[in-house]
């Protein structure tokens, strides 16, 4: 059929066209590759279930992107781009293979109409596309010269290519929405509500708990094993780098030498008082030196020996505390005394038991006071059946009375009066169930919304499944929830229902679902024939690694690099973002 409509369509100014065409591609864009390969002989690159795949096969796709490039790439860049091609001829072939296993076949007819069809047969797009006409003698010398194929080794790989087409379609078309699917989107998307919570967190009680020395002292006395226990368990909390504490007579060497002359005099002014007088260190710092720490008699902040000087550092490495060194850079002369050093290690636990002490025992009465002041504020709301508002404003007023006239008034009543009431805001819980809702059709697949996170309270699926299962009738969560290891009290604050769905939205709903349903079951599949330099998703992915594995494709490596470079594109990384701009 290609033959007739090859020949009904040669005249002699087709082949003037054609003539021009051929000079303006090889003055303009060079010659295409030879063969796919720098020697220009035929080799056989792979095999997929016994149909052999040479470099004339891998060229229909190579000389499409790369082939106007070819004199200038480098040979390695060269076989990285020509595995990519390969990658995809691959994929075209093993796709056909299924395609023809399922049943599916190309009639002459459907064939003549893809390889005329300047809309999907990718080769002629720029060509022919745009005006629809299909010309025959440019199409003979476009695929000869053009893509450097023979013209029946092409339309076999075009069948092919239309074979795995089809089967992709095909199961594209299988990927299905049911309207029990649409109405449960539409009722996770458009169902809201709104929370309000108060949290127990310990950094809110924590400002308002005032531990004394005595009961600090208590515990100690109370809870010695347990005090050791979190000094051991938690010895990098307690460890100190060395650290040095200096005083500093700095004296700044000018670049005049006349100058310098006169700073190397009050240098050694400031030496003698020092070392030989005896005179007070500090004292002489605040008289001589020119730096930022004269006011404090020279006297500088606690610092690791990282931070100091490098010179600084070199001279007081073995100095005792007390003893002067001497230092010179480019920029100065300085006296430099040690006054202090801590060695680098970890305290004795008696030196932060009372610290250790202050930690748990405040963590104690939080959680203790936390746990008794939600339970009394759930409490309070379900007897009143008010908001939380209400509920925290009565029982902070029982204390104040409660306490009023005590030896500690303030006590409790701040610890009440740090607590607030929060609301989360509108919201819904979209995404949380369409994983379940594909389950049968799509069983495993992660659909990657996986969120299930509370507007400020925090990740827990349980409690936002209860929490959407509150009414206006029954609006207190029934029980005092944890979040995060926090305690919270929850309420429903307003509510809106998802309502009726019209065609329109049910429509809408329904196409996004199933886009999303072939974008996670296929990818995105048509690459692999409009764009092949991008990735066509996981389904093409792992037919490719599959057919590695089960030996249904062979890579010839001996006798194409390009082939031992697409094992890895399969199996390993993917240089595919390079190639793409290799291309450009």
């Amino acid at each position: 059929m290609l033959d007739q409509m090859r020949r009904s369509t040669k005249s002699g100014f087709s082949y003037i066209l054609v003539g021009l065409l051929i000079v303006v591609f090889a003055v303009f864009f060079g010659a295409p590759a030879d063969g796919c390969r720098p020697s220009g002989s035929r080799a056989l690159m792979a095999s997929v279930d016994g149909t052999d795949i040479f470099t004339e096969d891998v060229n229909v796709i190579y000389n499409r992107y790369y082939g106007a490039n070819r004199s200038t790439t480098l040979d390695d860049t060269y076989y990285e781009q020509q595995a990519t091609a390969l990658k995809a001829v691959l994929a075209i072939y093993l796709l056909a293979d299924r395609a023809e296993d399922a049943g599916l076949r190309v009639s002459d007819e459907e064939f003549a109409e893809y390889i005329t069809d300047g809309s999907r047969n990718v080769e002629f797009l720029s060509s022919y596309g745009r005006t629809g006409k299909f010309d025959g003698p440019f199409y003979e010398r476009y695929v000869k010269f053009g893509l450097s194929v023979p013209l029946q080794r092409y339309e076999a790989f075009k069948r092919r290519e239309l074979l795995a087409r089809k089967y992709l379609a095909m199961l594209d078309m299988q990927v299905a929405v049911s309207p029990a699917e649409v109405e449960e989107l539409h009722e996770l998307r458009n169902t809201r509500i709104n929370l309000e919570f108060v949290k127990f967190s310990q950094e809110t009680l924590a400002g308002a708990l005032d531990l004394s020395d005595e009961a600090i002292a208590e515990f100690v006395a109370n809870n010695a094993e347990r005090i050791a226990t979190y000094f051991e368990e938690n010895r990098s909390e307690f460890e100190t780098d060395e650290r040095v504490r200096i005083r500093r007579i700095y004296i700044t060497k000018p670049a005049e030498a006349a100058e310098d002359a006169d700073a190397l005099a009050r240098y050694e002014q400031a030496k003698t008082r020092v070392t030989e007088q005896g005179e007070d260190f500090a004292a002489v710092a605040t008289d001589l030196s020119e730096d930022y720490a004269r006011s404090q008699g020279g006297l500088m902040d606690w610092t690791t020996p990282e931070n100091l000087d490098a010179a600084i550092a070199a001279a007081i490495e073995d100095a005792e505390v007390g003893e002067v060194r001497e230092v010179e850079t480019d920029f100065a002369r300085m006296l430099v005394k040690v006054e202090e050093r801590e060695e680098a290690g970890v305290p004795e636990l008696s030196d932060v038991q009372n610290d250790i002490a202050s930690t748990l025992l405040r963590q104690d009465l939080i959680d203790e006071r936390g746990a008794q002041m939600a339970q009394r504020l759930h409490a309070r709301a379900q007897a009143d059946d008010s908001s939380l508002e209400e509920a925290l404003a009565a029982i902070q007023a029982e204390v104040a009375a409660e306490t009023e006239g005590s030896e500690e008034p303030g006590a409790e009543a701040a610890l009440w009066n740090s607590l607030s009431v929060d609301t989360t805001g509108m919201f819904n819980k979209e995404g949380q169930q369409i994983p379940a809702m594909f389950r049968a059709q799509l069983a495993g697949m992660n659909f990657g919304r996986s969120w299930n996170e509370i507007p400020k309270l925090g990740q827990n699926t349980e409690l936002l499944t209860e929490t959407f299962n509150l009414s206006e009738d029954d609006a207190l969560l029934p029980r005092v929830a944890r979040v995060d290891n926090t305690l919270a009290v929850i309420r429903l604050k307003e509510r809106e229902d998802a309502g009726e769905l019209e065609a329109d939205a049910r429509a809408e709903l329904s196409s996004e679902l199933r886009a999303e349903k072939v974008s996670e079951f296929l990818g995105p599949w048509r690459f692999l024939f409009v764009n092949p330099l991008e990735s066509a998703g996981h389904y093409v992915d792992t037919a490719l690694e599959e057919g590695l594995e089960n030996g249904t494709i062979e890579l010839y490596e001996k006798s194409s690099p390009a082939a031992e470079k697409v094992r890895d594109m399969i199996t390993g990384d993917d240089p595919l973002a390079d190639l793409v701009g290799a291309a450009n």
